[in-house]
């Protein structure tokens, strides 16, 4: 059993049967290598990441959570095609999620591939991706995605996985006793990518114990060379984006040494050993 909705736009927006019948996502073959969410994790061309027990989170639709059938949904009228929100294709209890952009809706005079073509005007077609956005498996209760950015429209309040610290934490945080600004650099220029390091930071501090907190100084000292760092009153000094990242990896570390050769480096994206 395959159908095609589209969810239009708004707060009264609803979801319409747009296609029956037809397979539109192939199940991908790499699910079983699920990673937890990590802002900080860079995903291999293997690997997705999965929210486990979906149906219980906040941000879950509540589409989800009901039994699944086709004839609760009236087809898409014409002239709705263009409030689309985003598309789901269900797939015999395989949820399929592609968002909609502007790009993806073409307006251009176009003809197939056939014995005879024929030119079409005037009629916007709307491009379906090769992969989907996110895949939502009802049985497991799992969802998979690739990129948090890509599934925060579809849904409302995912982004909490994305943390990021706010303007008073930044300034905070700017403000601890092992942190001098220089070169009028403030929390108004810590920029996005810097802003959810800092939230990573910020908690795990909290867990170093004082005895840590001075060894992983000394951890930052020996690979980031480049750091100002006063003996005396313990601090670094931080005048700009470039620098505060060298403190953050520090803090996450992220810096390592081979065992082979002694190459200093920085790990690319971080992820825990069970």
């Amino acid at each position: 059993m395959n159908h095609l909705l589209a969810k239009t736009k708004g707060r009264d927006g609803y979801f319409f049967k747009v296609i029956s019948n037809e397979e539109i996502f192939k199940l991908p073959d790499d699910l079983d290598n699920p990673v937890e969410y990590s802002s900080d994790y860079k995903l291999e061309d293997d690997e997705w990441f999965a929210i486990k027990n979906f149906s219980e989170k906040e941000y879950c639709i509540e589409f989800l959570t009901r039994r699944f059938l086709s004839i609760d949904y009236n087809q898409l009228p014409v002239d709705d095609y263009n409030k689309i929100d985003f598309l789901c294709a269900y797939q015999t209890g395989v949820y399929y999620f592609q968002k909609l952009s502007s790009s993806q809706i073409i307006r251009k005079k176009y003809f197939s591939f056939s014995a005879a073509p024929t030119l079409i005007e005037n009629e916007p077609i709307i491009v379906i991706d090769n992969y989907p956005d996110a895949i939502y498996l009802k049985e497991k209760d799992i969802l998979y995605f690739k990129r948090l950015t890509s599934i925060t429209a579809i849904f409302k309040g995912i982004d909490e996985l994305y943390k990021e610290a706010t303007k008073e934490e930044t300034e905070a945080f700017l403000e601890s006793d092992f942190i001098v600004l220089a070169n009028e650099y403030s929390a108004e220029k810590v920029k996005k990518a810097n802003r959810k390091r800092i939230a990573m930071a910020m908690a795990t501090l909290q867990r170093f114990s004082q005895v840590e907190r001075s060894d992983i100084f000394v951890y930052i000292r020996e690979y980031c060379e480049g750091l100002s760092f006063d003996e005396n009153d313990e601090n670094f000094t931080i005048s700009d984006e470039e620098e505060l990242k060298k403190l953050l990896y520090g803090i996450e570390q992220r810096y390592y040494t081979t065992r082979q050769g002694g190459e200093k480096r920085l790990a690319n994206s971080v992820t825990t050993i069970q």
